[in-house]
């Protein structure tokens, strides 16, 4: 995978990054989610660098880039903080302007980047992913039971790492099959990439870390900016797998009429016939429709 990408480790202030980057013309940014690594666009990454310059890194905390100390806050592990460290490291890059498009928790540092630092983000795309005070504020029996992890990784330290501990590849794959699609199979090179990444007792952490900070302060600086009516100004594209509604982002109501109370401008978007995985299981229509949005 990414074979033709150059690699980069790029020292932040907070963090050591690792990514790939391709192409030329506009920058992109790809954000990956839990418990994934940039692997998991593989198979979108390489077309959308026929366009743009393509930029892939592993999030703070995962994969190949470093895992921030714990702190009591968790404000090392918040969107906030995540947000931060990338647009430094686009800085870095020569790119002071680039698009985002980010799928579970890179939407959620997708859209804290869009808040925090409107003058970097040109147009976001948020998949599967809807603004974690509402997913908060919306719990219900289904979402509980599909969304168990949020709590559970959430919960001191060391509890939730302990029990992932005890057998890191069941659980994680575990996630990974039973938010796709029924019968949808990963690329065997990218699971075993997830898989591998998440074995560490670093990376179980820095994932814990990640929705502890998700349960807290993140939760709190979505809910000041939304009391405030600070909204998100760049265009938004939305989309969702329509086979996850098990615990998912649409919550039985309308989750584009939910972004819309978040921006300043029309959003647009929809439902994808796949599960959570947009980027692998779907990746012939994901490319079509970012390109359609972006360009």
């Amino acid at each position: 995978m990414f074979e033709t990408f150059k690699t980069h480790t790029i020292q932040s202030s907070q963090a050591k990054i690792f990514l790939r980057a391709k192409g030329n013309g506009p920058a992109l940014l790809l954000l990956h989610g839990y418990p994934q690594t940039h692997a998991c666009w593989h198979a979108v990454a390489p077309k959308l660098a026929r366009q743009f310059f393509v930029v892939v890194p592993d999030l703070p905390g995962y994969g190949m880039s470093g895992k921030p100390k714990s702190d009591t806050g968790h404000m090392a592990h918040s969107k906030r903080t995540m947000a931060g460290i990338l647009v430094d490291v686009m800085a870095a890059l020569g790119q002071d302007t680039f698009h985002v498009v980010g799928h579970d928790r890179g939407a959620r540092v997708g859209y804290r980047m869009c808040l925090d630092h409107p003058d970097r983000v040109i147009s976001f795309a948020s998949l599967d992913v809807l603004p974690t005070v509402h997913m908060w504020d919306t719990w219900d029996k289904t979402r509980a039971l599909g969304a168990f992890h949020w709590t559970l990784l959430a919960q001191p330290f060391p509890f939730p790492e302990t029990f992932i501990q005890a057998n890191p590849d069941h659980f994680h794959r575990y996630l990974l099959h039973n938010w796709a699609a029924p019968g949808f199979v990963f690329n065997s090179s990218a699971m075993n990439a997830y898989l591998a990444a998440m074995q560490s007792k670093e990376a179980i952490r820095s994932s814990c870390e990640d929705y502890r900070a998700g349960a807290g302060i993140d939760a709190e600086h979505d809910f000041a900016d939304w009391e405030a009516g600070n909204k998100i100004t760049c265009p938004l594209l939305f989309l969702w797998g329509a086979k996850r509604s098990f615990g998912g982002p649409q919550g039985g109501k309308d989750p584009l009429a939910i972004w819309q109370q978040w921006c300043t401008s029309k959003i647009i978007g929809g439902p994808v016939d796949c599960g959570h995985f947009l980027p692998e299981e779907a990746p012939q229509e994901l490319t079509k429709e970012l390109l359609a949005f972006l360009v």
